[in-house]
């Protein structure tokens, strides 16, 4: 957007976050099938050309959107990785957030279930999606050097990866995995099993 558009000014900014807070909400009371700009407009009390001046696409909501995503809860699992504690204590806490926590596992499942399933026929959404594995990525590389500072940083990067996936496929069964005790069980083990990739000689 160019500076000193009517989008830029602080009126347009409090407009473009009324926007994306109605999109936010539609979407995940009502799941990326339902989702319409002229949904959105109507659950902001806009007319659904002021949503269009702002997204001319849905597709574009739904980029910024997943990039909101993605800064809101990368924060969050740093934040509890860089806590108190030893490196088990402080990996199982992030662990046990990407693996339990129900309003993540909510989003996440809209933004990567749904949303990422349009990457293929939309360019802002698959460009918002590599921005949030780079984001991921990155996050597991601080954790792999913080458990093994002496790693060089391609293996770095290879063990970083190597966690994203353990962790995704342990995502994906979370929701068959039984009694609610299970939750718990399965961060433990994750945690146990990422670290002993990380420390590895």
């Amino acid at each position: 957007m160019m500076q000193g558009s009517p989008a830029a000014t602080g009126k347009g900014a409090t407009r473009r976050e009324q926007i994306l807070e109605a999109a936010s909400a539609l979407l995940l009371e009502e799941g990326y099938a339902r989702f319409s700009a002229r949904g959105v407009a109507a659950r902001a009390g806009l007319r659904l050309s002021h949503v269009q001046y702002y997204f001319p696409a849905p597709a574009d909501m739904l980029a910024e959107l997943l990039d909101r995503f993605v800064r809101r809860y990368s924060d969050e699992i740093r934040a509890r990785f860089a806590g108190p504690g030893n490196g088990e204590q402080r990996l199982h806490r992030a662990l046990d957030f990407l693996l339990n926590d129900e309003a993540y596992r909510r989003d996440c499942g809209i933004f990567m279930l749904e949303v990422a399933s349009f990457a293929a026929r939309n360019e802002a959404i698959a460009a918002a999606l590599r921005r949030y594995y780079a984001v991921y990525l990155d996050g597991f590389v601080d954790m792999v050097k913080a458990l093994n500072p002496a790693l060089a940083p391609r293996e770095r990067d290879r063990r970083a990866r190597q966690s994203i996936a353990f962790i995704e496929g342990m995502a994906m069964t979370r929701p068959h995995m039984g009694a609610k005790g299970e939750a718990d069980f399965s961060a433990r083990e994750a945690t146990r099993a990422i670290l002993r990739l990380a420390t590895a000689s």
